[in-house]
């Protein structure tokens, strides 16, 4: 078994941007894929290393790249063999960027912040030329952990697909049968799902009192919830980052504008460190706060 020599990695970027990026156990490759407000979410970075972050590891530089910056593990008293250590493992690096990407990507400018007005509009301009128009909104937080439901004044247009705990729910889940998005349960319940923690807790679908998904009355839970005006939100697990997903951008601007709106104020812009904008296949827009 072998592991990444992080000590070898980001050896050509500023020593704190080298540490933050291995604290995160975060690869080249994997660097290409993220936004940029996902990269300033990661303890120690800011808006002006991302900037020398790209310039080394992007989409061209890390194309189709074979990362031999391995190590074999030891096991304590026995040595790696030769063998081991002529055959690195090896980390392909995803394709770069498409031209469509690359031609929206020079309509916003670099360290621009967009009103929601303006932001809303550059999208809709952006995502005609795309098939999936979900407008999704990333907000690097102060912290982990946070976690809520946020009650917005229109749909996202996103089909729930919701069950209410049973024992047949439940022999469904023991099979591997999961076709739900959000579980209900009520207390009573909450016994007979703690032999399927194991199941549901790693996936985020286990019933929390918090989220709402444990009530002594899950039909009317479910009534809400399926109105699409409920959305729950929570914080990546090790990343204080929360993702959104708030209707379509062919949808009336001013239903979107407000839903986008009442997000940043339901997860409170005290918490909220900075707010980035975007359409799936879209860069995105990095949104001015002050005004809120």
């Amino acid at each position: 078994m072998k592991k990444i020599n992080w000590k070898e990695l980001y050896l050509d970027l500023p020593t704190h941007v080298a540490e933050a990026l291995r604290a995160a156990r975060m690869k080249p490759e994997q660097i290409v894929l993220k936004e940029d407000g996902e990269l300033i979410a990661i303890e120690g970075i800011t808006e002006k290393d991302v900037e020398s972050i790209r310039t080394l590891y992007n989409s061209d530089t890390v194309k189709d790249a074979v990362i031999d910056l391995v190590i074999p593990s030891e096991v304590e008293g026995s040595p790696s063999t030769e063998t081991d250590a002529a055959q690195p493992k090896k980390v392909i690096a995803p394709k770069k960027r498409g031209k469509k990407y690359k031609t929206m990507a020079k309509e916003i400018k670099s360290g621009e912040l967009y009103s929601i007005l303006d932001a809303v509009e550059k999208l809709a301009k952006l995502a005609t030329s795309t098939k999936l128009k979900t407008v999704e909104l990333t907000l690097n937080t102060v912290d982990t952990g946070l976690r809520g439901e946020l009650k917005l004044p229109h749909s996202t247009g996103k089909e729930v697909k919701i069950e209410i705990f049973s024992d047949k729910v439940a022999a469904d889940i023991e099979k591997g049968k999961i076709n739900f998005s959000i579980l209900l349960a009520t207390p009573a319940d909450m016994p007979k799902l703690a032999r399927l923690a194991k199941v549901l807790g790693p996936k985020g679908l286990m019933p929390n009192p918090k989220s709402g998904t444990v009530t002594e009355n899950p039909e009317k839970r479910m009534a809400e919830l399926t109105a699409g005006g409920t959305l729950p939100y929570k914080t990546e697990a090790k990343f204080p980052i929360i993702h959104l997903a708030l209707g379509k951008i062919t949808q009336d601007q001013k239903d979107l504008m407000e839903n986008i709106t009442e997000s940043l104020k339901g997860v409170g812009l005290t918490k909220i460190k900075s707010a980035y904008l975007g359409c799936t296949h879209t860069p995105s827009l990095k949104l001015q706060l002050g005004t809120i």
